[in-house]
């Protein structure tokens, strides 16, 4: 992989983490550690962010991003049995 890509996809998943911390933060008012991500087929414009509630490793949770120009959002979830969500 190029370092324009390599540069390019760590903006991406910055961005998309950063969209992540939000969701959760206004829509559930949690505090959100990530953990890691992974790239769906790039015609998919999609980024799985992976994480835990902070203070809660075993609160596990995986939120599809979606991208596209300079719009990102949270387009599903999964999450574990004991993370109860509002929304």
């Amino acid at each position: 992989m190029n370092d324009d890509k390599k540069e390019e996809e760590q903006k991406i998943v910055k961005k998309a983490e950063e969209v992540t911390i939000k969701y959760f933060k206004e829509k559930e008012n949690l505090e959100v550690i990530i953990t890691g991500h992974k790239f769906a087929p790039s015609n998919f414009q999609t980024v799985f962010i992976n994480g835990h509630i902070k203070d809660d490793e075993s609160k596990t949770f995986s939120a599809d991003v979606e991208y596209g120009g300079e719009k990102y959002h949270v387009s599903s979830m999964s999450h574990s049995k004991n993370l109860e969500l509002k929304n």
